[in-house]
């Protein structure tokens, strides 16, 4: 008789590779990437990935990384039907990027992840290209991120910190005791700040959109070249973020779930 447990955490073990592959972006992920960054043996990461090139999901490139392959492309355009948020948001992510002339950035929850959803730039000259859309990375990285995080009920935040421990070094030396002191930070201020810490030069300062029961749903994130981010500035940021979080946070309150 088929055990349902040992079948479910098949499923769990291949859905945190591909999160682990799609880390990789365009370049993808050896095999030897792939079980440094993982807890599992290498014989069973070598046999998921080999049944999710073979279902499509993954690809191996003539140069033996993994990459996302074309049924997770089918899978992504069929989503995207009923996943509107991006669609939604643009009206306001836009009106920031022209408001305060800087880079803005919608990002959303993927597991212990934040991911780039959206981006837009504003006029100012020197741009921040800091992420780019479809990007990944731990949670409470970026100020996007780290909105995300701050305003996820404590037991996940907790989780999503001890999941993500060994990989926040990578991040200009994060650590999960860093992390939890600007949790703190951006809990008490009302809005999250990450000054010149992954990369040098950069500040950003974010908030969450949290629905009815305060949960955070995106985040909007404003980042731009720590000499213009003055604290005038900042304020003039804040302001126009909090009118338009606020705003879209009604918006999605009024907008029907898919099939209804």
């Amino acid at each position: 008789m088929e055990n349902p447990s040992a079948g479910s955490q098949t499923v769990a073990r291949a859905i945190e590779l591909l999160r682990l592959v799609s880390r990789g972006g365009r370049e993808g992920m050896r095999l030897a990437d792939v079980v440094e960054a993982s807890p599992l043996s290498r014989p069973t990461i070598h046999r998921l990935l080999g049944e999710l090139v073979e279902g499509g999901l993954l690809m191996r490139a003539a140069d033996k990384r993994y990459v996302l392959g074309q049924f997770a492309y089918e899978l992504g355009l069929s989503a995207a039907t009923h996943f509107h948020l991006r669609d939604l948001c643009a009206p306001f992510v836009d009106r920031i990027a022209q408001e305060t002339g800087d880079t803005v950035f919608l990002v959303v929850r993927s597991g212990p992840d934040s991911f780039c959803l959206d981006r837009r730039t504003g006029a100012y000259p020197v741009k921040v290209f800091s992420v780019e859309v479809g990007n990944r990375q731990p949670m409470g990285v970026g100020a996007g991120g780290l909105a995300l995080l701050a305003w996820l009920p404590e037991k996940d935040r907790h989780s999503v910190i001890e999941r993500n421990a060994s990989r926040l070094p990578h991040h200009g030396g994060l650590t999960a005791g860093n992390l939890g002191t600007m949790v703190a930070q951006a809990r008490a201020q009302g809005y999250s700040r990450v000054a010149d810490f992954a990369i040098a030069g950069v500040t950003g300062v974010g908030m969450p959109v949290c629905d009815a029961q305060g949960v955070p749903v995106a985040a909007l994130s404003v980042t731009s070249i720590s000499m213009r981010m003055t604290a005038p500035h900042q304020d003039d940021v804040l302001a126009v973020l909090s009118r338009e979080v606020g705003r879209l946070r009604d918006a999605l309150g009024r907008t029907p779930a898919p099939g209804r």
